[in-house]
């Protein structure tokens, strides 16, 4: 069987802090950028690019480019 790669991106630690900081929840990010909490974690761990999702992130999150462009 396969193993999947189970460590984040750049992006995705960048994310999991802001969540952290917010006090919001993945599902919550997920529902709110209208994807589901699976594909969520995809995008986080790298598994799928998901860059139509990339803005709708950094936005509902109030991230700065800053902390989003070197990734």
């Amino acid at each position: 069987m396969a193993r999947t790669q189970n460590r984040l991106t750049d992006f995705g630690k960048t994310v999991v802090k802001a969540l952290i900081e917010q006090d919001m929840t993945k599902t919550e990010l997920a529902a709110q950028i209208g994807t589901s909490p699976q594909y969520l974690s995809y995008i986080l761990h790298g598994s799928r690019s998901g860059e139509k999702y990339f803005k709708p992130i950094v936005a509902a999150l109030d991230l700065d480019n800053q902390q989003t462009k070197s990734q």
